[in-house]
């Protein structure tokens, strides 16, 4: 998961699922000139880096593809996850899997929002364990 300072409520990571990472990896390098760097947690997990600090835009990561019904997810940065999965629920949204934390990063949960759109929702804290 990133470790980046978190925006309020935009956009701030996705993922890419892949059936063989190091193919989805070799592919996105070759064309959009992508690097990538392991993530020492506890999962298959690979950050991309998708050009210079300076340049708009947001980085994301490979994961490794379980299902067939695993999509891209784009996160979105809260400051208070717990209040937006409120508002989440009262405005018609359905929180597909529950908060939970990302040791050492933070606090995130998935929804999908009233057309059935999926997003991941992150709220960073160090301690989170």
């Amino acid at each position: 998961m990133p470790r980046t300072k978190m925006h309020n409520h935009k956009i701030i990571h996705f993922e890419i699922p892949s059936k063989d990472p190091n193919r989805a990896m070799n592919f996105y390098s070759n064309i959009l000139g992508w690097s990538f760097q392991a993530w020492e947690g506890p999962m298959d997990y690979w950050f991309t880096k998708a050009g210079p600090k300076n340049a708009p835009g947001i980085e994301g990561a490979i994961t490794k593809k379980e299902s067939e019904d695993d999509i891209v997810i784009n996160t979105i940065g809260v400051s208070d996850i717990d209040n937006v999965i409120i508002k989440i629920k009262k405005h018609g949204g359905t929180i597909i899997n529950p908060k939970h934390a990302v040791p050492g990063v933070g606090y995130l949960a998935y929804f999908k929002d009233l057309d059935n759109n999926l997003f991941g929702l992150m709220q960073e804290d160090p301690n989170a364990k």
